[in-house]
């Protein structure tokens, strides 16, 4: 029954209607009044084009259906498709109105003959046979199509046909066909034009929504590139250093054109431009300091010429043809495996470039494969892997499944020396990496050879207090384990790369920071394309007014794959971002630090903007970073960029503010995280002026400990959200965990639930009172001191308190004294308005949250609910239509300006 057609929404959105019938203006029908009970769904039905009139001003609500009607209205619904074999039946004659549509419905299995060669489209159709056909159309497009309901609660349930049974229950339970006032189904009965109109009605609301995929109505327009016809020099990949940089006898390096630069800069006035000519430059490794500074009077821009791209790569491509079949001596290494699907390549080179084992990271096609490992995916929920290991003391785990340990086994000191173990900790949401020593058969015990330096320092401080909980554990960089696709291995003492899968496209990043900036301001960056490196492409620090437009970033094994690092108190960054695109990070693709060695920021403007990006598959290793981080910002615009199939969070925020993000399109993030959020917010109690507003959040999975639309985390405050569309946003589209002054309105939740975060009043009031809370070591009451505290020391650096006194007076009446816990600038009570916004959910499971946390300061106000069988909102999402359609008590949002322009 699994036919390949279009989604079910678009099926249900295009036009539908019997060409045999007239067409009849859609305002009112002369035998159709406000009374009748179908009144409603007849008006929907024509209004949608799904159902004409019959002539005149005539709709003919208790006229028959027939089989030939209801084949044409499924065939129109699905754009008129042609059938994948002639029609078949014989009175189907080919030049009957109906003749195509009965066709394509009998290729497409949606439709049977009342006998091997017959159709009968004249023929009225019964109730239960319209059920079989509607749950065979169903069945064919990508919807879940529920069980089937129990049909013996109706008085003539067992008149129903055997062949009927199953699509009759799924029609009932589904909600399709409710019975009549007698509490029977009639299933033999014949159906009507006013049932099908209903019914049609039904299935909209009952699946349009459910089971669609969101395409926006804002598209990217690629821009057209600016010509340049007068750059002051040019690089060619055919050039040389000993030319004179002229069009002619253009440079060979980047280097050489900034020595230029910096020569030019002192005789001529104006803009500098340096135009890089199509084609794939050498390892790049360019300093940037105070001396190849521009002005805002000599601006200097680096970009391309003409058609054609420009690339710097620091590492190396391989193709299909550089990957050679292993020898019969090589298999040896792989335990006798099936090998076929291994190859090797000589990757020497890259080690003469100055890469280490630890620096060598493998890209396919754009992506990043992993390391050889077992299991292959141990966070997918496929295998049971709770408790693999628990903490045994500071220096070693307990493996505790017995298949683990029948693997540990049988490694031996060779797969130990290069071994790594990737721990996922089950109740602390982290993830550590470290180095094995050994492991002890009879004991079960791991030991750690790294504790003190694993990959983010939380060995003994992360992993405390899980003892008992389970440790998720993956092996990897073990040859054995070869035999998943796009898992590789390397032998450092040959300097081979083996790749289990396709041979084509592999990319692996060279050593060192591309582009390193030191007080160079005033740089432009425009149309050239930076790709694999182990550093990040470009490093900046103390810059001011750097552009990046029309540039691309992609592939990088560095934490910062474009990092700029903070600025000077007396101006700010002004650091633009816009047009580029930035794919492949193993950790940040872009990440913006405007500290300043601890100076605090609201003294000082960042500045940024962050304009019409495209950000995909960013963090792809880890789950502990975002695609795009602002730490110690303030003045932040982030506006109509797409971020799509981001492992972890789109945008992330710490000790940052003025912030303002809107208008994006957040599609698919969360894929490979267990707690965080599409936009995630975390330590910033004293920051203010967060508004995100016109955002599309769409899909983020519901599995692990909570994936959110908006995470705001411990103690972010005085943010304002509203007017979004959160579309399947995993458990909830916003959580506020223990902030305060945040608001939560006009919101649309589409197939979500909410939740609110922790209350820590509700912390204190379990535990009897503040000091309990604190002395049983309640997380809100313990963090809340702590950070609050840290609040109360900033307010007594005199310039900083200005700002607030300022800006913010009423954070000089926060307090932490437990005598006053009642008063609400008591710091750890959560003051929060949730507001207006509209819930709507599927299959009759409420759209929000019926328990209120108790917060005492909490307000919610005007929260409506309903169902998709109750409301159809949008005029057609498949198509990108995002217009409130009319008559539906549904505020418009501008979904129409989502994502890019």
């Amino acid at each position: 029954m699994k036919k390949l057609f279009s989604s079910i929404l678009a099926v249900l959105m295009l036009t539908g209607a019997f060409s045999a019938i007239s067409a009849a203006p859609t305002a009112s029908f002369s035998d159709v009044d406000d009374s009748r009970w179908s009144a409603a769904s007849i008006r929907y039905a024509v209004s949608h084009d799904y159902m004409y009139g019959v002539g005149g001003d005539k709709f003919d609500p208790e006229g028959t259906l027939t089989r030939a009607m209801v084949a044409a209205v499924l065939w129109r619904r699905e754009g008129e498709p042609e059938a994948e074999s002639p029609g078949g039946f014989s009175d189907v004659k080919a030049d009957e109105w109906y003749s195509e549509a009965v066709a394509w419905a009998k290729s497409a299995g949606v439709v049977v003959g009342v006998t091997a060669d017959t159709f009968d489209p004249d023929g009225p159709i019964t109730r239960e046979a319209l059920a079989a056909m509607l749950c065979r159309y169903a069945e064919s497009a990508p919807v879940s199509v529920p069980e089937r309901a129990d049909l013996h609660a109706f008085s003539d349930g067992q008149s129903v046909s055997a062949w009927a049974e199953d699509p009759l229950g799924w029609a009932v339970k589904a909600g399709l066909i409710v019975g009549t006032d007698e509490g029977t189904l009639c299933p033999d009965g014949p159906a009507t034009r006013e049932q099908f109109a209903v019914i049609i009605e039904r299935y909209d609301r009952t699946f349009a929504l459910s089971y669609n995929t969101p395409v926006l109505i804002s598209h990217y327009t690629e821009k057209e590139y600016p010509l340049v016809d007068d750059a002051d020099f040019y690089v060619s990949t055919t050039g040389s250093d000993e030319n004179d940089g002229t069009f002619a006898r253009p440079f060979a390096s980047f280097g050489k054109a900034v020595e230029a630069v910096r020569e030019l800069k002192k005789t001529k006035a104006g803009d500098i431009t340096v135009a890089f000519m199509a084609g794939d430059y050498g390892p790049l490794s360019v300093e940037l300091t105070a001396e190849d500074s521009g002005s805002a009077e000599q601006r200097i821009t680096y970009c391309k010429y003409g058609d054609g791209d420009v690339t710097f790569s620091n590492g190396m491509d391989f193709d299909g043809s550089a990957f050679l079949p292993l020898s019969e001596d090589e298999k040896y290494l792989f335990q006798a495996k099936a090998t076929d699907n291994i190859r090797k390549a000589d990757i020497s080179a890259l080690y003469d470039l100055g890469l280490t084992d630890e620096d060598i990271y493998v890209f396919y096609s754009g992506d990043l494969c992993t390391k050889a490992r077992f299991p292959n995916k141990y966070d997918d929920g496929s295998d049971n892997l709770l408790a693999t290991a628990v903490t045994h003391d500071d220096v070693s785990l307990e493996i505790t499944k017995a298949f683990l340990q029948r693997k540990l086994a049988g490694y031996g000191e060779e797969q130990y020396a290069t071994m790594e173990i990737w721990g996922h900790i089950i109740r602390g949401y982290r993830k550590d990496t470290f180095k094995v020593a050994g492991y002890d058969a009879e004991t079960k015990i791991l030991t750690i050879a790294n504790p003190e330096t694993s990959e983010f320092g939380r060995m003994r401080s992360g992993w405390a207090g899980v003892d008992g909980e389970g440790i998720d554990m993956c092996i990897s960089n073990v040859p054995y384990e070869l035999d998943h696709e796009h898992e590789y291995w390397i032998d450092p003492s040959t300097k081979t790369l083996y790749v289990y899968g396709p041979d084509d496209a592999y990319f692996i990043p060279g050593p060192g920071t591309m582009v390193t900036m030191d007080h160079a301001d005033s740089v432009t960056f425009r149309g050239l394309t930076f790709r694999n490196a182990t550093g990040s492409f470009i490093d900046a620090e103390m810059c001011h007014g750097v552009t990046l437009e029309l540039c691309g970033f992609s592939g990088t094994a560095a934490i910062k794959g474009v990092n700029f690092h903070d600025n000077e108190i007396d101006r700010p960054m002004d650091l633009t971002v816009r047009e580029c695109t930035f794919a492949n990070s193993y950790g940040h693709a872009l990440y913006v630090d405007g500290n300043n060695g601890g100076v605090d920021k609201f003294v000082k403007s960042t500045n940024v903007v962050f304009d019409n990006n495209l950000v995909r598959t960013a963090n792809i290793l880890y789950d502990t970073w975002n695609a795009v981080h602002f730490y110690a910002c303030t003045d932040i615009l982030v506006t109509h960029n797409r971020f799509e199939k981001l492992p972890r969070g789109a945008v992330s925020f710490t000790r940052s503010s003025d912030l303002l993000v809107e208008y994006n399109d957040f599609d698919s993030a969360m894929q490979n995280s267990n707690d965080g959020g599409i936009i995630y917010t975390d330590w910033i109690c004293d920051a203010r002026g967060l508004v995100v507003r016109y955002n599309y959040f769409g899909k983020a999975p519901t599995e692990g400990a909570g994936q959110m639309g908006l995470y705001l985390d411990e103690f972010t405050s005085g943010f304002e959200i509203y007017s979004n569309l959160f579309y399947m946003t995993g458990s909830s589209p916003a959580v506020f965990s223990l902030g305060r002054d945040n608001v939560f309105r006009d919101n649309a939740v589409i197939d979500g639930m909410c939740g609110w975060g922790t209350s820590t009043r509700e912390e204190i009031e379990e535990a009897g009172s503040y000091e309990a809370a604190g002395a049983a070591g309640s997380w809100g009451v313990r963090y809340g001191a702590r950070e609050w505290g840290r609040l109360f020391e900033e307010l007594e650096d005199p310039a900083y308190r200005a700002v607030i006194a300022e800006r913010w007076p009423e954070m000089l009446n926060i307090h932490l004294d437990p005598d006053r816990i009642d008063d609400p600038y008591f710091a750890n009570n959560p003051v929060t308005y949730i507001i207006n916004n509209r819930y709507v959910n599927r299959n009759g499971v409420p759209g929000y949250t019926e328990r209120k946390y108790e917060a005492i300061y909490t307000t919610y106000e005007g929260e409506q609910a309903c169902t998709f069988s109750e409301n159809m909102i949008f005029v057609n999402p498949t198509a990108g239509d995002y217009r409130i359609r009319e008559g539906v008590d549904f505020p418009d949002y501008h979904f129409e300006l989502m994502g890019r322009y």
